[in-house]
């Protein structure tokens, strides 16, 4: 074999020197073009770590004991921060958001003595962080600022039209009472705490993002000088009893750049998903609407049920997906059950509501069995009342070729029980198609997200961030990134966008104050 004719072998460094080299025959040319694609296509699809940055030194974390209806009232005064239902309440829920070339993060600053709500923005072109500090700061579970509360996260939004930020944050169901109520009186009109900015914020200099770019509630409920939260979202106290008993604040973009937000109303076993959306041009939000009926039971149904999943605009349609979690305390399952999935073809969600196989659905939702998709606990032999856990690892999501998928897991509710089972379970529904395949054949996850046609498992392994990828329509996923070093990270949030995952994480240590970082992945999306 003569020098060019080696030169034509499928290696890149071989391809650059037949770009710059006469000798190769037509047949060999070909092969090279072939070869040089392919490794193009390989290079496309692998997944790759883009960049790591520290946010801070200190957020918010809850560090220590777990508190429960009996304890909850007699909390440390010490340093340990102890909590109600989870640890998380920094890089957890919709804290993270990319616009333009900035990302904006929300957080609480630790430790335990500040909890203040904080907004971060990184530069990814200068590698500049700037943070502002509001003067609120984390309630505590039922107003009581010694034990914390995982559920009151801070939803986060950036408009591409008109660059206002919006932060919804810190409530769980909270409402007007009294002494004698449940919250002893403590969020007299502060049960709904919403901050947002002058238009084009976002795209200040970094001296200039400061907290005189949010607007001050200067209402008639206004706390004082440094207040900038704002009890409703449409600017019209009048509106205030729409706006009361919300938990989990989210926010979506559209394709037309549309902010839609969404939250639940109610409790665990009997609440809603209600929803509003942005004009940015009035810059003013709407009320809110329903997806389904609280108190389902005053509708004509049997009981009353909640919802534990997520209102999704993903693939140009405002969807839903969820457990559910039944007031009927004597069925086969300790928590929720089912998998339920509806979605819009309305642009906005005002109606028009379909369940999977595009049959109409009764607006607002009532009966929950007209969108019931299929029921994990089907995959248990266990048939006594509480006897299936069906809690975590459940979420969902749609390809741009219009591929559904959820994931979920099921158990045992008892641990220690002889005929122990426990299953992952994986239902896709391929783009065409009229049914759901169901996969036990599954390694399971927590969270499952789509960018282009292709789906993703990300999380955590030992602290380290991973990435599986399989094919929109298919259960084939396949390990693609796995970090093997560095900081090894407790727990994190995502968001994708342009191909990129977000993600979000607290790194591992103890004490209420830890750091944040946000590491951007290329998905290798074609």
């Amino acid at each position: 074999m003569n020098k060019y004719k080696r030169l034509c072998l499928p290696s890149i460094s071989s391809l650059i020197a037949i770009a710059l080299l006469a000798g190769c025959t037509a047949t060999e040319q070909t092969s090279s073009s072939a070869a040089l694609s392919s490794a193009t296509l390989a290079a496309k699809n692998k997944v790759t770590l883009q960049s790591q940055t520290k946010i801070t030194d200190g957020a918010l974390h809850f560090d220590g004991k777990k508190l429960n209806h009996k304890t909850f009232e007699n909390p440390s005064k010490g340093a340990g921060y102890d909590y109600f239902f989870g640890k998380n309440i920094s890089a957890h829920g919709d804290a993270v958001k990319p616009y333009k070339h900035y990302v904006f993060m929300t957080w609480y600053k630790g430790g335990k003595d500040n909890r203040n709500v904080m907004l971060s923005r990184l530069n990814t072109k200068t590698g500049s962080v700037k943070t502002i500090e509001f003067p609120h700061r984390h309630t505590g579970f039922r107003g009581d600022p010694l034990v914390g509360e995982s559920h009151n996260t801070i939803g986060l939004a950036v408009s591409p039209i008109n660059g206002t930020i919006h932060m919804v944050y810190d409530m769980h169901a909270y409402r007007n009472d009294d002494k004698n109520g449940r919250f002893k009186g403590r969020f007299i009109n502060d049960y709904f705490r919403y901050s947002y900015s002058v238009a084009g914020a976002a795209d200040v200099s970094d001296e200039d993002f400061t907290l005189a770019q949010f607007v001050k509630d200067t209402s008639a409920v206004s706390e004082g000088p440094d207040d900038y939260k704002h009890l409703t979202m449409t600017g019209n106290l009048d509106d205030k009893d729409n706006f009361v008993a919300f938990t989990y604040p989210k926010f979506y973009t559209t394709t037309d750049g549309t902010l839609i937000h969404y939250m639940r109303w109610g409790g665990n076993n009997n609440g809603a998903y209600y929803f509003n959306k942005y004009d940015a041009e009035k810059q003013k939000w709407t009320r809110f609407t329903p997806f389904n009926h609280k108190d389902q039971k005053t509708h004509g149904h049997p009981y009353n049920w909640g919802l534990y999943g997520f209102m999704k605009y993903v693939n140009g349609k405002l969807r839903v997906g969820f457990q559910q979690r039944s007031a009927d305390n004597n069925d086969r399952y300790k928590y929720q059950n089912g998998v339920y999935y509806a979605y819009s073809d309305h642009p906005d969600g005002m109606g028009d509501w379909k369940n999977h196989k595009g049959e109409p659905m009764t607006w607002p939702l009532v009966n929950s069995d007209e969108i019931k998709v299929f029921e994990p606990g089907d995959y248990m032999s266990h048939q006594e009342p509480n006897a299936i856990h069906i809690v975590g690892g459940f979420d969902w999501t749609v390809t741009e070729n219009e591929d559904i998928h959820f994931i979920s897991k099921a158990r045992s509710t008892n641990r220690k029980r002889a005929d122990y089972e426990e299953v992952a379970i994986h239902a896709y529904k391929p783009a065409g198609a009229k049914e759901f395949k169901i996969s036990t054949d599954f390694t399971g996850g927590d969270s499952i997200y789509t960018a282009g046609d292709d789906i993703f498992i990300i999380g955590l392994k030992n602290g380290y961030p991973y990435v599986e990828k399989a094919k929109g329509g298919t259960n084939d996923f396949k390990p693609m990134y796995q970090q093997k070093g560095g900081t090894q990270f407790d727990h994190g949030t995502i968001h994708i966008k342009d191909g990129k995952a977000y993600y979000y994480l607290m790194e591992r240590g103890s004490g209420s104050s830890l750091p944040l970082y946000l590491q951007i992945i290329d998905l290798g999306v074609n």
